[in-house]
Protein backbone atom coordinates (compact mmCIF):
# COMPACT_ATOMS: atom_id res chain seq x y z
CA UNK A 1 0.00 0.00 0.00
CA UNK A 2 1.28 3.29 -0.95
CA UNK A 3 1.71 6.59 1.34
CA UNK A 4 2.51 9.92 1.21
CA UNK A 5 4.84 11.34 3.98
CA UNK A 6 5.14 14.88 4.03
CA UNK A 7 8.79 16.88 5.09
CA UNK A 8 8.00 17.53 8.96
CA UNK A 9 6.70 13.48 9.07
CA UNK A 10 9.80 12.40 7.13
CA UNK A 11 12.00 14.71 9.24
CA UNK A 12 10.49 13.15 12.29
CA UNK A 13 11.05 9.43 11.79
CA UNK A 14 14.11 9.90 10.26
CA UNK A 15 15.70 11.80 13.39
CA UNK A 16 13.83 9.43 15.89
CA UNK A 17 15.55 6.32 13.62
CA UNK A 18 18.77 7.94 13.73
CA UNK A 19 18.52 8.67 17.66
CA UNK A 20 18.05 4.82 18.25
CA UNK A 21 22.19 4.50 16.55
CA UNK A 22 22.75 7.90 18.51
CA UNK A 23 21.66 6.45 22.31
CA UNK A 24 22.66 10.20 23.57
CA UNK A 25 21.50 13.63 22.10
CA UNK A 26 21.92 17.22 23.14
CA UNK A 27 19.23 18.99 24.66
CA UNK A 28 19.14 21.56 21.69
CA UNK A 29 18.89 18.33 19.18
CA UNK A 30 16.31 16.48 21.36
CA UNK A 31 14.22 19.78 21.36
CA UNK A 32 14.46 19.99 17.89
CA UNK A 33 13.42 16.54 17.40
CA UNK A 34 10.56 17.47 19.62
CA UNK A 35 9.62 20.38 17.32
CA UNK A 36 9.61 18.52 14.49
CA UNK A 37 6.73 15.95 16.12
CA UNK A 38 4.62 17.68 17.88
CA UNK A 39 3.68 19.94 14.59
CA UNK A 40 3.58 22.93 16.87
CA UNK A 41 1.64 22.09 19.98
CA UNK A 42 4.37 22.56 22.47
CA UNK A 43 4.18 26.44 20.64
CA UNK A 44 0.70 26.62 21.04
CA UNK A 45 0.53 25.42 25.04
CA UNK A 46 3.18 28.17 25.64
CA UNK A 47 1.50 30.74 24.20
CA UNK A 48 -2.00 30.63 25.95
CA UNK A 49 0.40 29.84 29.51
CA UNK A 50 1.87 32.83 28.43
CA UNK A 51 -0.62 35.42 27.04
CA UNK A 52 -0.05 37.96 30.45
CA UNK A 53 3.63 38.21 29.46
CA UNK A 54 5.03 41.43 29.09
CA UNK A 55 7.19 42.26 25.83
CA UNK A 56 10.89 42.41 26.04
CA UNK A 57 12.12 45.39 27.41
CA UNK A 58 13.28 48.47 24.82
CA UNK A 59 16.46 50.19 24.80
CA UNK A 60 17.90 52.48 22.33
CA UNK A 61 20.60 52.84 20.24
CA UNK A 62 20.72 56.45 18.39
CA UNK A 63 17.50 56.80 17.58
CA UNK A 64 16.29 53.71 17.00
CA UNK A 65 14.21 51.72 19.57
CA UNK A 66 15.18 48.21 20.13
CA UNK A 67 14.40 45.04 22.10
CA UNK A 68 17.24 43.78 24.50
CA UNK A 69 16.82 40.35 22.71
CA UNK A 70 17.24 40.37 19.11
CA UNK A 71 17.13 37.51 16.98
CA UNK A 72 19.94 35.87 15.52
CA UNK A 73 19.77 35.20 11.42
CA UNK A 74 19.89 31.92 11.49
CA UNK A 75 16.09 31.43 11.87
CA UNK A 76 16.60 32.95 8.25
CA UNK A 77 19.49 31.02 6.78
CA UNK A 78 19.34 27.79 9.14
CA UNK A 79 23.34 28.66 9.23
CA UNK A 80 24.47 26.33 12.48
CA UNK A 81 27.97 26.25 14.47
CA UNK A 82 27.95 22.42 14.18
CA UNK A 83 31.40 21.80 16.09
CA UNK A 84 32.03 18.47 14.80
CA UNK A 85 28.07 17.35 14.04
CA UNK A 86 28.11 17.72 10.55
CA UNK A 87 24.36 17.60 9.67
CA UNK A 88 23.44 20.20 12.03
CA UNK A 89 23.16 23.05 9.48
CA UNK A 90 21.28 20.49 7.45
CA UNK A 91 18.78 19.51 9.48
CA UNK A 92 17.84 23.33 10.37
CA UNK A 93 17.81 23.99 6.93
CA UNK A 94 15.15 20.94 6.13
CA UNK A 95 13.16 22.64 9.43
CA UNK A 96 13.32 25.83 8.47
CA UNK A 97 10.93 26.03 5.54
CA UNK A 98 9.29 29.50 4.47
CA UNK A 99 6.37 29.10 6.26
CA UNK A 100 8.34 28.18 9.82
CA UNK A 101 10.88 30.94 9.20
CA UNK A 102 7.53 33.47 9.28
CA UNK A 103 5.54 31.76 11.69
CA UNK A 104 8.84 32.19 13.71
CA UNK A 105 9.42 35.78 12.93
CA UNK A 106 6.06 36.35 13.67
CA UNK A 107 5.97 34.77 17.17
CA UNK A 108 9.27 36.75 17.89
CA UNK A 109 7.05 40.02 17.20
CA UNK A 110 4.29 39.12 19.34
CA UNK A 111 6.54 38.42 22.07
CA UNK A 112 8.12 41.94 21.77
CA UNK A 113 11.49 41.13 19.44
CA UNK A 114 11.28 43.93 16.81
CA UNK A 115 14.61 43.43 15.51
CA UNK A 116 16.92 40.59 13.59
CA UNK A 117 20.30 40.57 12.90
CA UNK A 118 20.44 38.74 9.15
CA UNK A 119 23.26 38.70 6.32
CA UNK A 120 22.27 41.10 3.39
CA UNK A 121 21.97 38.36 1.53
CA UNK A 122 18.57 37.63 4.13
CA UNK A 123 16.96 41.32 3.62
CA UNK A 124 14.80 39.61 0.79
CA UNK A 125 13.20 37.02 2.73
CA UNK A 126 12.94 39.54 5.52
CA UNK A 127 11.05 41.74 3.14
CA UNK A 128 8.89 38.94 1.74
CA UNK A 129 7.44 38.22 5.21
CA UNK A 130 7.08 42.04 6.28
CA UNK A 131 4.93 41.91 2.94
CA UNK A 132 2.79 38.93 3.64
CA UNK A 133 2.65 39.04 7.54
CA UNK A 134 2.63 42.73 7.99
CA UNK A 135 5.92 42.70 10.26
CA UNK A 136 7.68 45.85 11.35
CA UNK A 137 11.08 44.56 11.95
CA UNK A 138 14.16 46.12 12.26
CA UNK A 139 17.67 44.44 10.67
CA UNK A 140 20.75 44.92 11.71
CA UNK A 141 22.65 43.92 9.35
CA UNK A 142 26.31 42.37 8.90
CA UNK A 143 27.32 43.73 5.96
CA UNK A 144 30.25 42.65 4.15
CA UNK A 145 31.62 41.36 0.10
CA UNK A 146 31.14 38.11 -1.16
CA UNK A 147 32.88 35.43 0.97
CA UNK A 148 35.90 34.52 -1.73
CA UNK A 149 36.81 37.82 -1.14
CA UNK A 150 37.13 37.49 3.13
CA UNK A 151 41.47 37.84 2.97
CA UNK A 152 40.90 40.58 0.78
CA UNK A 153 38.35 42.78 0.96
CA UNK A 154 38.41 46.17 -1.10
CA UNK A 155 36.75 49.09 -0.75
CA UNK A 156 34.67 48.82 -4.27
CA UNK A 157 33.18 45.32 -2.96
CA UNK A 158 32.23 46.18 0.87
CA UNK A 159 30.77 49.78 -0.32
CA UNK A 160 28.91 47.38 -3.19
CA UNK A 161 27.10 45.44 -0.53
CA UNK A 162 26.55 48.34 1.83
CA UNK A 163 24.63 49.72 -0.86
CA UNK A 164 22.72 46.81 -1.56
CA UNK A 165 21.55 46.22 1.65
CA UNK A 166 20.46 50.00 1.89
CA UNK A 167 18.36 49.11 -0.99
CA UNK A 168 17.42 46.05 0.59
CA UNK A 169 15.57 48.42 3.59
CA UNK A 170 18.43 47.85 6.51
CA UNK A 171 17.37 49.26 9.26
CA UNK A 172 21.66 49.76 10.78
CA UNK A 173 24.37 48.24 9.24
CA UNK A 174 28.08 47.27 11.10
CA UNK A 175 31.09 45.59 9.91
CA UNK A 176 30.34 41.84 9.60
CA UNK A 177 32.27 40.23 12.34
CA UNK A 178 34.37 37.62 10.26
CA UNK A 179 35.26 40.12 7.38
CA UNK A 180 36.39 42.97 10.02
CA UNK A 181 38.50 40.31 11.93
CA UNK A 182 40.65 39.26 8.88
CA UNK A 183 41.10 42.73 7.55
CA UNK A 184 41.88 43.91 11.31
CA UNK A 185 44.69 40.67 12.03
CA UNK A 186 47.00 41.33 9.18
CA UNK A 187 48.18 44.66 10.39
CA UNK A 188 47.75 45.66 6.82
CA UNK A 189 46.84 49.35 6.92
CA UNK A 190 45.18 49.67 3.75
CA UNK A 191 43.21 46.48 4.45
CA UNK A 192 41.87 48.40 7.84
CA UNK A 193 40.87 51.22 6.28
CA UNK A 194 38.76 49.12 4.09
CA UNK A 195 36.87 48.94 7.69
CA UNK A 196 37.53 52.49 8.28
CA UNK A 197 35.91 53.39 5.51
CA UNK A 198 32.70 51.69 5.86
CA UNK A 199 32.23 52.63 9.14
CA UNK A 200 32.37 56.00 8.12
CA UNK A 201 30.43 55.39 4.52
CA UNK A 202 27.15 54.23 6.53
CA UNK A 203 27.30 57.17 8.74
CA UNK A 204 27.38 59.30 5.64
CA UNK A 205 24.35 57.48 4.62
CA UNK A 206 22.58 58.56 6.99
CA UNK A 207 22.68 55.10 8.93
CA UNK A 208 23.97 53.97 12.57
CA UNK A 209 27.42 51.95 12.25
CA UNK A 210 28.52 49.35 13.98
CA UNK A 211 31.84 47.37 14.32
CA UNK A 212 31.65 43.68 14.54
CA UNK A 213 34.27 41.15 15.67
CA UNK A 214 35.15 38.50 18.29
CA UNK A 215 37.97 39.04 19.35
CA UNK A 216 39.09 42.10 21.85
CA UNK A 217 42.16 42.64 19.42
CA UNK A 218 39.97 44.28 17.02
CA UNK A 219 38.54 46.78 19.35
CA UNK A 220 41.87 47.71 19.79
CA UNK A 221 42.97 47.93 16.43
CA UNK A 222 39.87 49.91 16.01
CA UNK A 223 40.81 52.58 18.60
CA UNK A 224 44.28 52.88 17.15
CA UNK A 225 43.13 53.34 13.96
CA UNK A 226 40.87 56.28 15.06
CA UNK A 227 37.36 54.38 13.92
CA UNK A 228 34.23 55.54 15.89
CA UNK A 229 31.45 53.15 15.39
CA UNK A 230 28.02 54.12 17.02
CA UNK A 231 27.58 50.90 18.60
CA UNK A 232 29.73 47.69 19.27
CA UNK A 233 28.64 43.71 18.03
CA UNK A 234 31.00 42.19 19.99
CA UNK A 235 30.33 38.23 20.97
CA UNK A 236 30.25 37.61 24.66
CA UNK A 237 29.37 34.22 26.45
CA UNK A 238 30.82 32.36 29.85
CA UNK A 239 33.67 29.94 28.76
CA UNK A 240 33.70 26.99 31.71
CA UNK A 241 31.37 24.26 29.13
CA UNK A 242 32.81 21.51 27.94
CA UNK A 243 33.83 21.99 24.33
CA UNK A 244 35.36 25.06 25.29
CA UNK A 245 39.06 24.17 25.20
CA UNK A 246 41.71 25.36 28.29
CA UNK A 247 42.12 29.15 28.70
CA UNK A 248 46.26 28.24 28.56
CA UNK A 249 45.63 27.41 24.73
CA UNK A 250 43.91 29.97 23.24
CA UNK A 251 45.58 31.82 20.65
CA UNK A 252 44.28 35.27 19.52
CA UNK A 253 42.34 35.94 16.55
CA UNK A 254 41.69 32.25 16.01
CA UNK A 255 38.05 32.29 15.93
CA UNK A 256 36.66 32.01 12.14
CA UNK A 257 40.26 30.40 11.65
CA UNK A 258 41.39 27.07 10.32
CA UNK A 259 39.71 24.43 12.73
CA UNK A 260 42.13 21.88 14.85
CA UNK A 261 41.23 18.47 15.44
CA UNK A 262 43.14 18.72 18.84
CA UNK A 263 40.29 19.04 21.76
CA UNK A 264 42.57 21.96 23.41
CA UNK A 265 42.29 24.01 20.15
CA UNK A 266 39.58 26.06 18.30
CA UNK A 267 37.43 23.84 16.60
CA UNK A 268 33.99 26.30 16.02
CA UNK A 269 33.91 25.91 19.50
CA UNK A 270 34.64 29.13 21.18
CA UNK A 271 33.49 32.59 20.21
CA UNK A 272 35.09 34.78 22.83
CA UNK A 273 37.83 33.19 23.59
CA UNK A 274 38.72 36.16 26.25
CA UNK A 275 35.64 36.97 28.18
CA UNK A 276 37.17 38.63 30.97
CA UNK A 277 39.25 40.80 28.20
CA UNK A 278 36.12 41.80 26.58
CA UNK A 279 33.98 42.74 30.25
CA UNK A 280 36.89 44.79 31.01
CA UNK A 281 37.50 46.69 27.64
CA UNK A 282 33.68 47.02 27.29
CA UNK A 283 33.20 48.77 30.61
CA UNK A 284 35.39 51.55 29.28
CA UNK A 285 33.31 52.27 26.16
CA UNK A 286 30.43 54.62 26.30
CA UNK A 287 28.94 53.14 23.07
CA UNK A 288 25.96 50.88 23.05
CA UNK A 289 27.27 47.20 22.83
CA UNK A 290 25.40 44.05 21.11
CA UNK A 291 26.43 41.08 22.05
CA UNK A 292 26.14 37.90 20.30
CA UNK A 293 27.10 34.23 20.55
CA UNK A 294 25.51 34.59 23.81
CA UNK A 295 24.55 30.48 24.07
CA UNK A 296 28.09 29.99 22.47
CA UNK A 297 26.32 28.16 19.75
CA UNK A 298 23.90 26.11 21.74
CA UNK A 299 26.60 25.08 24.36
CA UNK A 300 24.78 27.45 27.48
CA UNK A 301 21.58 27.51 28.94
CA UNK A 302 19.83 30.71 27.95
CA UNK A 303 19.04 31.40 31.54
CA UNK A 304 22.81 31.16 32.26
CA UNK A 305 24.10 32.96 29.85
CA UNK A 306 21.18 35.91 29.75
CA UNK A 307 22.43 36.59 33.24
CA UNK A 308 26.48 36.46 32.13
CA UNK A 309 26.08 39.09 29.40
CA UNK A 310 23.25 41.15 31.08
CA UNK A 311 25.86 41.16 34.36
CA UNK A 312 28.80 41.89 32.63
CA UNK A 313 27.57 45.21 30.85
CA UNK A 314 25.97 44.03 27.53
CA UNK A 315 23.19 46.44 26.07
CA UNK A 316 21.34 44.17 23.87
CA UNK A 317 21.59 39.98 23.15
CA UNK A 318 21.96 38.93 19.83
CA UNK A 319 19.94 35.29 20.31
CA UNK A 320 19.81 32.45 17.53
CA UNK A 321 16.59 30.43 18.14
CA UNK A 322 13.91 28.06 16.56
CA UNK A 323 10.34 28.96 16.94
CA UNK A 324 10.20 26.44 19.96
CA UNK A 325 12.73 28.41 21.91
CA UNK A 326 11.25 32.16 21.55
CA UNK A 327 9.03 31.85 24.08
CA UNK A 328 10.95 30.72 26.56
CA UNK A 329 13.82 32.67 25.91
CA UNK A 330 11.61 35.80 26.45
CA UNK A 331 9.86 34.91 29.89
CA UNK A 332 13.73 34.45 30.99
CA UNK A 333 14.82 37.18 29.08
CA UNK A 334 12.40 39.59 31.08
CA UNK A 335 13.33 37.25 34.42
CA UNK A 336 16.92 38.24 34.27
CA UNK A 337 16.38 41.92 33.43
CA UNK A 338 14.50 42.32 36.20
CA UNK A 339 17.05 41.17 38.37
CA UNK A 340 18.43 44.13 40.87
CA UNK A 341 22.38 43.08 40.28
CA UNK A 342 21.38 43.53 36.59
CA UNK A 343 19.34 46.56 36.55
CA UNK A 344 22.25 47.94 38.87
CA UNK A 345 25.29 46.36 37.57
CA UNK A 346 28.91 47.77 37.49
CA UNK A 347 28.84 49.09 33.52
CA UNK A 348 26.04 51.50 33.21
CA UNK A 349 23.52 51.18 31.15
CA UNK A 350 24.60 52.92 27.48
CA UNK A 351 21.38 52.03 25.35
Amino acid sequence: MACRIDRRSFLGKSIAAGAAYAGIRSLEEKNLLAAAQDNGARTAELRKRTASEPKIPIGKIGNLQMSRIIAGGNVISGWCHNRDLLYVSTLAGHYLTEEKQFDTLELMEEYGINAIAPDPTQLAIINKYKQQRGGALQTVVGVRQDWEHLNQPFWSGMKEWIDRSIDDGATTMYTQGGFTEHAMKTGKPELIDVIARAVAYIKEKGFLAGLGCHDVKVIEVADEYGIEPDYYFKTFHRDNYWSAHPREKRVHWSVDAERSNDHNEFHDNIFDLFPDRTRELMAKKAKPWIAFKTLAAGAIHPESAFEFCFKGGADFLAVGMFDFQVIENTVIANRVLAMDDVQNRSRPWRA
